[in-house]
């Protein structure tokens, strides 16, 4: 049987053909099929539940960037891309509007509800948090500026967890909860902190995460020169090491203010509730009888840590934890204008004391 050859010009005219029919095919594809299918797509990948199967409280600082604010609402898990929230929020010039606050994010809220929630912004409050509050003071500031949050409740959640929460200035829903301000305030805490309390840093200071907040809560009612700070805490950390006694006298006020109530407030077995607007929570000038009570958190009687921390922590007490500076000093005192006096022997120590306290 012979074999009929092809032509290699009907070939090539075949070939030509297909590829303008393929051409074709695509460009219908591209103006005809894409644009809608891909329309269709981003509104519902706009309209898409996010994953997360419960509620968060998230925070929008006053100057946050949309970029900024799509890395952490997806590092919360609130959406499922950060490219298509930045280019939704461009695209609409919602990104114009975006308003400071802190937000309740409902589960399943999706990106397009969460750009527009975001333009209306919430009622907010703006509160702040002094470095070396105790927990009673976070909730007598709170309950005085927020209706929605009771002393009481404050105090009762959050009296496990001195130290932890975060001293800043804070913009809040006027509806927020004690739970939910609580749980913001140890949130933030655990970012800000986690750096300093890493391995790095405590093993160069040689103290465990517990200890060396247990220190800069001290350091925080103790001195605030941060010149200053390193030193005294070399020195605390040096009498402790020794095994003698700290004798921090913010530590005895820590519990005295507790002492002199009507109400314990370290386990709420309160007779009646009472007004602590006006209580002295660190009580400036102790008495031999304040010095001697009969408690681990008192660090002239005792030898050692107390057992928890007796402040609100800021980054420039941890630092000057972790930090902490070796010198012969043994003793420090304050003068009445704050300013520190170092001693390396006890003599030394009390002619400062004669020098700038006696007068």
């Amino acid at each position: 049987m012979d074999v009929q050859q092809l032509d290699p010009n009907k070939f090539h005219i075949l070939t030509k053909k297909n590829k303008l029919i393929l051409l074709a095919v695509t460009l219908l594809f591209f103006i005809l099929v894409l644009p809608p299918v891909s329309y269709w797509y981003y509104n519902f990948a706009l309209n898409r539940p996010s994953q997360t199967s419960k509620e968060i409280t998230f925070e929008i600082k006053k100057g946050d960037l949309v970029s900024e604010i799509a890395d952490n609402l997806y590092e919360a898990g609130a959406i499922n891309s950060k490219f298509l929230f930045n280019f939704y929020a461009i695209n609409t010039n919602l990104d114009r509007n975006i308003q400071a606050g802190l937000y309740t994010i409902d589960a399943g809220t999706s990106i397009k509800e969460l750009a527009e929630q975001f333009q209306h912004g919430t009622l907010d409050n703006s509160i702040t948090f002094i470095e070396g509050w105790r927990v009673e003071e976070f909730a007598r500031k709170a309950a005085m500026e927020f209706k929605s949050v009771d002393y009481y409740e404050f105090v009762s959640q959050a009296k496990d967890l001195e130290g932890y929460l975060f001293p800043d200035t804070y913009i809040f829903n006027s509806t927020i909860t004690a739970t939910q301000m609580i749980e913001h305030l140890r949130d933030v805490f655990d970012k800000k902190t986690s750096n300093l309390l890493s391995g790095d840093y405590l093993q160069k200071s040689g103290l465990t995460s517990e200890q060396a907040l247990i220190f800069a809560s001290i350091i925080e009612r103790e001195t605030s020169d941060d010149d200053d700070r390193p030193i005294v805490a070399g020195i605390l950390i040096k009498r402790w090491r020794e095994g003698m006694k700290i004798e921090a006298d913010a530590t005895t006020q820590y519990v005295v203010a507790n002492k002199d109530n009507s109400c314990n407030t370290q386990t709420l077995a309160c007779e009646t509730k009472i007004d602590f607007s006006d209580i002295n929570w660190w009580k400036k000038d102790l008495t031999l009888n304040d010095l001697n009570i009969d408690t681990p958190y008192n660090t002239r009687k005792n030898i050692g840590l107390p057992p928890r921390p007796i402040s609100s922590i800021g980054l420039s007490a941890l630092q000057a934890v972790v930090n902490y500076i070796d010198s012969d000093y043994y003793f420090y005192i304050n003068d009445q204008t704050g300013k520190t006096h170092f001693a390396a022997t006890l003599a030394e120590h009390e002619n400062n004391i004669a020098k700038y306290l006696d007068n």
